[in-house]
């Protein structure tokens, strides 16, 4: 199977909005046999092997629980999506996993359900069981959150000329807990109202295929200042002059340290070497992704 890159946030949608990319993606096979519990290998980017503390795996291990599935279960794991950079790499384990065990066992689950179990997967990063990224690598394109409990999705494809540049720099920001921990307890009722202006400006260019209403939507007051000011994203302000001077939206992907641009298709490559020259200025050596919204988990 192959399970997708994901990007969260989208600047304005903190915990709600999520993306699916076509490219990174991570490769999984799950496969099973006689006996009981579940082994893991692992390729590409590093990640652990250890059931508990593998998103995949700790997935496994909930739902085998939870369905009484008495056989042993092998995930391998190509992984394709660098851990720790803000495109959930977590996610991509744990939605592949879910997906692949719901046809593995013929569980009957719907794609909300599969979010639902997918979702645990983040408690072995993040601390919390947060929906965002599952939810687009699960059903693909756009989603939204509506609300938790109970959970609601829902899904939409991007406009077609939506183009995507991710700038991954070779730099640990640390765990998705730091970067979760440093966001402030209350905030001004002016921001949050700056937010809900511009995350519905950014849905509303999804729905109707704009992408230009998308750009103006990832704007935001609460989250990615408070990240900045906590040094997680470097450059950030250069950033976002970038952004203005190509018309573009430009965020932090998720809790960094990836910078995510959206513009036209045909604008990427030069957003593409702009963003790199930001990060590589300042000495960090860097990734860049140009690429476009993506399906969710697949069989391949």
């Amino acid at each position: 199977m192959r399970s997708p890159a994901t990007t969260a946030n989208l600047a304005s949608g903190f915990d709600v909005f999520g993306l699916a990319l076509k490219e990174p993606y991570d490769l999984l096979e799950v496969s099973v046999s006689e006996g009981r519990g579940v082994s893991i290998e692992v390729s590409g980017y590093s990640v652990p092997k250890d059931p508990e503390k593998n998103s995949g795996g700790y997935v496994a291990l909930r739902m085998m629980d939870h369905f009484r599935i008495e056989r042993a279960v092998r995930i391998r794991i190509f992984k394709g999506i660098k851990p720790g950079s803000g495109l959930g790499s977590s996610a991509a384990s744990a939605a592949g996993v879910a997906y692949a065990l719901n046809k593995l066992f013929n569980l009957g689950l719907s794609k909300t359900d599969l979010v639902e179990w997918a979702s645990l997967g983040e408690v072995v990063a993040a601390g919390v069981p947060h929906a965002d990224n599952v939810s687009s690598a699960i059903f693909g394109g756009f989603t939204i959150i509506v609300s938790r409990k109970p959970l609601r999705v829902l899904g939409f494809k991007p406009p077609r000329d939506l183009g995507i540049v991710v700038a991954v720099p070779e730099l640990e920001k640390g765990s998705t807990r730091l970067a979760r921990s440093v966001l402030p307890k209350e905030v001004p009722l002016s921001d949050v109202s700056f937010n809900v202006g511009h995350a519905a400006l950014l849905a509303a260019g999804m729905a109707i295929g704009d992408v230009s209403l998308v750009k103006m939507g990832m704007e935001d007051s609460i989250v990615e200042p408070a990240r900045a000011r906590a040094g997680i994203v470097k450059g950030y302000e250069a950033f976002k002059r970038l952004a203005k001077e190509f018309d573009a939206g430009i965020a932090i992907s998720g809790a960094g340290p990836s910078m995510l641009g959206i513009v036209e298709l045909a604008w990427r490559a030069e957003l593409s070497k702009a963003m790199k020259a930001i990060f590589e200025g300042r000495g960090i050596p860097c990734q860049v992704f140009e690429t476009e919204a993506g399906e969710g988990v697949q069989e391949v």
